[in-house]
Order: C-alpha cells, then structure tokens, then sequence
C-alpha cells in the first residue's frame, strides 16, 4: 500500500501529476503535507493551520515554488512549480529512495534545470534517486547507471561514463 511504501522509505513522483500527483482541487499547502499529515496533528488528532502553513511555506522555499500564497490552488500553478510540489510532497515524507518516472515531462526549460539540479543535490546528500524515462539527455544528465528495458526485460546495464547520447540512442532504436 502507499502507507507501507511510505513507511519503509519509498516516493514516487508519478508521471502524470495531474492525475496521480496533485490534489488539483487543494491548495499548494494540502498538497505539499498530505504524505505527512499524520506526523502533524495535534494529540487529539487536529492539524492547525498555522502548522500546515509553516511547513508548507518551508518547503515552498527549499524547492523554490513560486506561490503568492500556500492557500491558492495548486492548479493556478505552472507545470514547473505544481512538479517541485509533488516533489515537496515527497520530500516532506523524508523517503531514502525516490522513484521519479518522467521527472520532468511537461516543464519549462528552465524549471527543468532547477529540478535536474535538486535531484543531483539530494543524490549528493546520500538519497537513492530512480528516474524512469525516454528522454535520453535527461538520462545522461542525472544517472550513473542506465539500465534499459525492452517488453519487459533488462537489456543493458551501463555505465554512464561508458556512453554518449548516440550510443545510448542506438541500444534504445534496437
């Protein structure tokens, strides 16, 4: 179950964000604690607002959201921003693997290179990062080892330093 991934230190950041990511309904804060309100209730069970807006607005920072207000909708933001949202949401949950599948469809350039960079920094910080996706550039951007897969299968395991973007292309046109 989710809870159980969750408690045994997985995220998943879900390709579709829009379906499987984000309360689009929610604001920007509902979103950023739902994989953690547990931890922020009260002992009678509440959660104050006060508290979801603080470590919403905390996370909003670290992930550089750009959000006029926690309260809004999640779904006034751009696709850049509602993506660092999910990763947020993520985040907030203190996983020790990430599975990203298509971390950055649908975002900007530059919203791609701010996400790209974040993935690298927690890679750094020791947490195990798993991107799933066909966009090769992306792959060779943020991987040590791309393993590919074909109807199911493992067909390479490689290096990164081992391979270019033309090679990698050529084992995936196979």
């Amino acid at each position: 179950s989710v809870h159980d991934a969750i408690r045994a230190g997985f995220g998943l950041v879900p390709e579709d964000r829009l379906t499987q990511g984000l309360v689009l309904e929610r604001s920007i804060s509902d979103n950023v604690v739902v994989t953690t309100v547990g931890e922020l209730t009260d002992r009678v069970g509440l959660l104050h607002p006060k508290t979801l807006a603080t470590v919403a607005r905390e996370w909003i920072g670290k992930l550089a959201v750009k959000a006029p207000d926690p309260m809004r909708s999640v779904s006034t933001l751009s696709g850049g921003n509602q993506q660092r949202v999910v990763l947020a949401k993520w985040l907030a949950a203190r996983p020790g693997i990430l599975i990203l599948n298509g971390p950055t469809v649908g975002v900007d350039v530059g919203s791609k290179e701010q996400i790209h960079a974040i993935l690298r920094a927690l890679a750094s910080d020791g947490m195990a990062i798993v991107v799933v996706s066909d966009d090769v550039p992306e792959l060779l951007d943020l991987c040590h080892t791309i393993t590919v897969m074909r109807e199911g299968r493992v067909t390479e395991v490689i290096d990164r330093s081992q391979v270019d973007e033309s090679a990698l292309n050529t084992m995936l046109a196979v």
